[in-house]
């Protein structure tokens, strides 16, 4: 039997079951998240997507993250978060504020694929400064410190 040559649309249906969730069965309500102090920067290291259904868990897990070190600037890692909508982004610009309002700075390290679209199509790259980091050292830590 001869076999087909598969399409880009069902590669692309391959390459999207593979994401850690279902946008159908909707977002985890708590957006885990995990901190580490390297260097003189707080970087946190955010575990799950962030959407309308947990941008309140999520505001709330990174302040009480930030409000541990409170006169460090923050570094958010944003490898594992596989998705984020409008109001997930609301929440990194209200963060943003908060911070510059206290004199403090927010960059935004390692986005994922579709974050990094979304900060394109919303043009708030231009907004947050992204940094891409590729050090062994700077890798998503195993534990909570």
């Amino acid at each position: 039997m001869e076999q087909r040559r598969q399409s880009r649309a069902d590669r692309r249906r391959r390459k999207e079951a593979s994401v850690e969730f279902d946008r159908r069965k909707g977002l985890p309500l708590e957006v885990r998240c995990l901190s580490q102090m390297i260097g003189n920067e707080l970087v946190i290291f955010v575990q799950d997507p962030i959407g309308a259904e947990n941008c309140g868990s999520a505001r709330a897990n990174l302040l009480s993250h930030i409000q541990a070190h409170p006169n460090a600037p923050v570094v958010l890692d944003l490898q594992k978060c596989t998705y984020i909508d409008t109001p997930g982004l609301t929440v990194l610009v209200e963060l943003k504020k908060e911070l510059a309002s206290k004199g403090g700075s927010l960059i935004l390290q390692n986005p994922s694929r579709p974050v990094l679209r979304m900060l394109n199509i919303t043009l708030l790259n231009r907004v947050f400064p992204v940094r891409i980091t590729t050090r062994e050292e700077d890798r998503i830590p195993t534990s909570r410190p």
